[in-house]
């Protein structure tokens, strides 16, 4: 499906097999080319949903010339490669992911480490090998791509007539960007603001001072303020007042951390725990691993806060009041 939403710019909704459904992904027509911004999955549903879509507006797969990628998410670059396979397109993203799509791609993830630290969690064996056999396939779901130019900071970037500003907005990974056309009051913002949910925020396993929750709560503080007339989010509808829901978002994330401390207060528990005290126990496997990196994200907070501590028993880390 794609929508016009101003003057040669496309939004084209793209089929995902989840239970979000579906990506958008945004076409910019200038000079003959295309310019894309995200991609969609590596699927054959995806690329023929993208194709069609273009061809509808006279364009090809081979009139993209650009390619903008908001993060390394297989939903967000997954088809990345073979659109510059067959058009030569040049593809921008942030220094940051670039550096995780390379270690993914060329040195794969440390799955020994990977399960050394779900392990600590308390998170069960039989849901770490399904993750870590989900990982790989998310790895192997993007086909491999070459970072052209990485994107600056609050760098502007001229596409045709139109110029945009990239908007570093970490949190959902490391280096997640939006793009914001300040001419048309359009924040294209991927990942990080969504109109019904809010992003699922895990910690980093190459970067281990990342601190999910503090970037992303800082990174709404970006955005909120710039003249945006429209948010175009990666999923769901487009919204209007960002600044409403940037407070709405703030203040699930002070309800969820004060949850998390008053599961703590009930007692030692490791994050596994104190995530079920959160969302319950009859979630599906996948489901509990994000609920497992949510709540990590919440204790690291509470425990720089000083609210409380961990200490290592065995083989488990364990979350107490200080």
């Amino acid at each position: 499906m794609i929508e016009k939403i101003a003057e040669s710019f496309y939004m084209i909704t793209l089929p995902m097999p989840f239970r979000l459904k579906h990506v958008h992904v945004f076409a910019l027509v200038h000079d003959g080319s295309v310019s894309l911004f995200d991609t969609g999955m590596n699927t054959p549903e995806t690329f023929s949903t993208l194709d069609e879509s273009l061809k509808s507006i006279g364009k090809t797969i081979r009139d993209i010339d650009r390619i903008f990628i908001t993060h390394f998410h297989t939903d967000h670059c997954g088809i990345a490669g073979r659109i510059q396979e067959i058009s030569g397109a040049k593809v921008a993203m942030s220094e940051m992911d670039a550096r995780r799509i390379y270690n993914d791609q060329k040195k794969g993830l440390d799955f020994d480490q990977v399960k050394i630290f779900y392990r600590e969690q308390g998170l069960r064996e039989k849901i770490m090998d399904d993750l870590l056999e989900l990982l790989s396939s998310f790895r192997k779901a993007t086909i491999p791509f070459k970072v052209d130019t990485s994107l600056e900071d609050h760098g502007s970037q001229k596409v045709g007539d139109r110029e945009f500003e990239v908007i570093p907005v970490p949190g959902h990974t490391s280096g997640q960007v939006c793009f914001f056309f300040r001419g048309e009051g359009i924040l294209l913002s991927g990942d990080h603001i969504l109109p019904e949910i809010t992003p699922n925020l895990s910690p980093d396993p190459y970067n281990p001072g990342f601190r999910p929750l503090k970037s992303f709560l800082d990174s709404l503080g970006q955005v909120e303020d710039l003249p945006v007339i429209k948010v175009y989010p990666a999923h769901g509808d487009p919204f209007s007042n960002l600044k409403a829901r940037v407070e709405e978002i703030r203040e699930h994330h002070r309800e969820r951390k004060s949850l998390v401390f008053e599961s703590v207060k009930g007692g030692p528990k490791t994050t596994f725990q104190v995530s079920l005290d959160i969302f319950g126990q009859d979630l599906p496997e996948f489901d509990q691993f994000l609920a497992v990196n949510e709540t990590y994200a919440h204790l690291i907070e509470l425990e720089e806060e000083g609210l409380i501590k961990q200490k290592k028993i065995e083989d488990l880390v364990i979350h107490s009041v200080v």
